[in-house]
């Protein structure tokens, strides 16, 4: 295959592509076979759109796709959105994922040659399986997912906000490694019980935080002591580690910590009386657990832990 920026001789065959695969694109984005001449007059170094052609056709069109790199930011961001779409016969057949990888060269390519681009993003429905394998095989890793992001028909559905998936991949990682790990941050917390607000006898802040920072939660009550460290140290995220612990247990947390793979001096951890264990007296004000538990205090603690291991 081949891929050049769009041209005025490509409108024909572009249409008789879309329609061979109409139903197939059309249940996870709307479909629009006269698009590209929209496109076709807006390109410039913000905005380019890419075809990529078959060396060999098969039937009667030889695009293999079409990739908008679009939604640029220049100066420190230096960024660009990628959207894309297969065409039948050729979808399935690896094709589209080599033609991706030499548009995403180009994307980085220096101006002259390229756009000149830092990163590059593509947000892909959860559903849309094939589209994000597509991403991951070429190296793009997954950042995070973005709810109602997008206003979309599909699958002859009426228009809805849509989630996505966001994914992307930058410069100096290119060409990125296929199926490249995530690294998500590795972060952890000990909460010590308040007391009991509710029968389960705890306050609900650590459940609370955990879900705020998107960690598991290792309760000391359920778990313990030896394995509640072994699985801080299995844990790939880190996690929320609630329980108390007597002052004479000091070295043991210290050991459990480094054991699974932190620096004790850097784990925030929250005390039984609402302060951060290294705030002065002074300091800012404790967190008040109530019941419901305020939603700004769960915010709070959990920005300093983020903080924390930036």
């Amino acid at each position: 295959m081949w891929v050049r920026t769009v041209v005025h001789e490509d409108l024909a065959p572009y249409q008789q592509a879309v329609r061979s695969s109409w139903d197939r694109i059309g249940a996870w984005n709307p479909v629009s076979a006269g698009d590209l001449e929209w496109h076709l007059g807006r390109q410039s170094t913000e905005h380019r759109t890419f075809l990529i052609h078959a060396t060999e056709p098969t039937g009667e069109h030889d695009i293999v796709g079409k990739v908008n790199v679009s939604n640029v930011v220049r100066g420190r961001f230096q960024n660009g959105t990628m959207g894309y779409d297969a065409y039948d016969p050729y979808a399935g057949r690896g094709m589209f994922a080599e033609g991706l990888r030499l548009v995403v060269g180009l994307a980085f390519a220096g101006a002259g040659q390229g756009m000149d681009l830092h990163r590059v993003e593509a947000n892909v429905r959860p559903g849309n399986t094939r589209s994000a394998g597509v991403l991951r095989s070429l190296g793009f890793r997954r950042e995070g997912h973005i709810r109602s992001m997008l206003l979309l028909e599909s699958g002859g559905e009426p228009a809805q906000w849509r989630d996505h998936d966001a994914y992307a991949v930058h410069r100096g990682e290119w060409p990125a490694t296929p199926y490249a790990a995530h690294r998500p941050a590795r972060m952890a917390l000990l909460v010590s019980d308040f007391g009991a607000p509710d029968r389960s006898g705890s306050s609900g802040l650590a459940p609370a935080l955990a879900a705020e920072l998107g960690l598991p939660l290792f309760p000391r009550a359920l778990v313990p002591d030896d394995a509640l460290w072994e699985l801080l140290a299995a844990s790939p995220v880190g996690g929320v580690v609630e329980g108390v612990w007597p002052r004479e247990a000091e070295a043991f947390v210290h050991e459990g910590l480094q054991r699974a793979g932190f620096d004790p001096a850097v784990v925030p951890r929250l005390r039984g009386d609402g302060r951060f264990a290294d705030d002065p007296p002074d300091g800012p004000a404790p967190i008040e657990v109530s019941a419901p538990l305020r939603p700004s205090d769960v915010s709070r603690v959990a920005l300093r832990v983020r903080a924390a291991f930036a």
